[in-house]
């Protein structure tokens, strides 16, 4: 694979994971200031990451307390992809 096209696919995966983040943390500040749910803007962030916390919540439904830990289990993802395999995919994929 040529390197300007390892570049430019890193650079939207990079890009598609940054967006990811912003939406979870915009969905968890949304939930702690208790925004209008008819907002539109509130509709689409519930509705981009309410599938992403779904299998999350199905595996942490049995702790109980008042702190949802799914965006959490998201965040960390995120972010162990975006610091911990993605540079080593890009090393690996330009390595002659």
């Amino acid at each position: 694979m040529p390197n300007a096209l390892v570049g430019m696919l890193s650079f939207i995966i990079e890009l598609v994971l940054n967006m990811a983040q912003v939406i979870v943390i915009a969905s968890v500040i949304i939930s702690w200031v208790g925004a209008d749910p008819y907002n539109a803007i509130v509709q689409l962030i519930r509705n981009i990451t309410e599938p992403l916390y779904r299998p999350f919540r199905r595996l942490t439904e049995g702790f109980s307390g008042p702190i949802d830990l799914a965006p959490l289990i998201v965040l960390l993802i995120i972010t162990t992809l975006q610091k911990g395999i993605l540079p080593y995919l890009k090393l690996m994929i330009l390595q002659p």
